[in-house]
């Protein structure tokens, strides 16, 4: 049994991120393998990831990280 986590998909505009989603779960599928839909976040601002914040402004620590710091 394998686990796959954390896959991301950034995308300029919404029509793009629909086609690139698509493209992903396609490729999923083809391969025997299925996404959790309730581990699943669809079309998000942004995403915490590994203690930073990914959005459309770029990469910024989370502020537990800073407070670490």
């Amino acid at each position: 049994m394998i686990y796959l986590d954390d896959i991301l998909i950034y995308s300029n505009n919404i029509y793009k991120h629909y086609w690139h989603v698509k493209k992903v779960l396609k490729c999923l599928y083809k391969a025997g393998l299925y996404a959790k839909a309730e581990k699943c976040k669809f079309h998000s601002k942004f995403v915490e990831y590994l203690e930073y914040i990914l959005s459309s402004f770029g990469l910024t620590m989370s502020d537990n990280k800073v407070k670490i710091i």
